[in-house]
């Protein structure tokens, strides 16, 4: 019987070396994954991960919502601009437009500017912005007033009271809103278009 040669035996050295290493690396690859896993999740099934998040999310369902509620109401207009002979280039051209025979309501919110020598007219609309605001009722409710376009206005809030403004100034009033309902608010020198309310809504528990 011939023994095996040389070359044979130092091959299946090799093979038998190369075998036992992976083994061991693979093991201790495992090794290292199961302990990154019980420490990202408290144990090597993931159970107290599933647990942790779940307690988490109740807790934080659980948090006391804010009851306070801060708004900025600006004073805004709104522009048309036309021309009896039209507007032929610019970046807004437009064809000839006759000037209208409308009645504008009175109160000084609407303006209608007849056509000058050149033939422009304008159509203006004074406005709040935002004109409708939701809160809940029991919610301390702030409001800033401020006046960016109009030289001047009086701004009323149904049981606040009533205040001058002028283009540049801001006025913060504060008040509970302890009634289910609308709380309206107004400019009486800018009427019908400049008003706005605040809708109550019942708190839900």
């Amino acid at each position: 019987m011939k023994k095996p040669s040389t070359t044979i035996i130092a091959a299946a050295a090799i093979i038998l070396a190369v075998v036992a290493s992976a083994v061991i690396v693979f093991g201790m690859q495992s090794k290292i994954s199961q302990n990154a896993l019980g420490q990202s999740y408290g144990s090597s099934n993931g159970a107290s991960a599933v647990a942790a998040a779940a307690n988490s999310i109740a807790a934080s369902n659980n948090s006391n919502q804010s009851t306070n509620k801060e708004f900025w109401i600006k004073t805004v207009h709104l522009d048309g601009f036309a021309n009896l002979k039209g507007i032929p280039t610019g970046p807004d051209p437009a064809p000839p437009e006759k000037f209208p025979n409308s009645t504008i309501p009175a109160g000084g919110g609407v303006k209608l500017t007849p056509p000058d020598k050149t033939g422009a007219w304008k159509f203006r609309v004074f406005t709040f912005e935002p004109s409708q605001i939701v809160v809940n009722q029991g919610d301390k409710v702030t409001l800033h007033f401020a006046d960016v376009q109009g030289a001047h206005y009086t701004i009323a809030v149904n049981g606040v009271g009533s205040f001058p403004i002028s283009r540049g100034q801001i006025h913060t009033v504060s008040f509970t809103a302890d009634k289910v309902g609308i709380i309206n608010y107004w400019s009486p020198d800018h009427m019908p278009s400049v008003t706005g309310q605040i809708v109550v809504l019942p708190r839900t528990t």
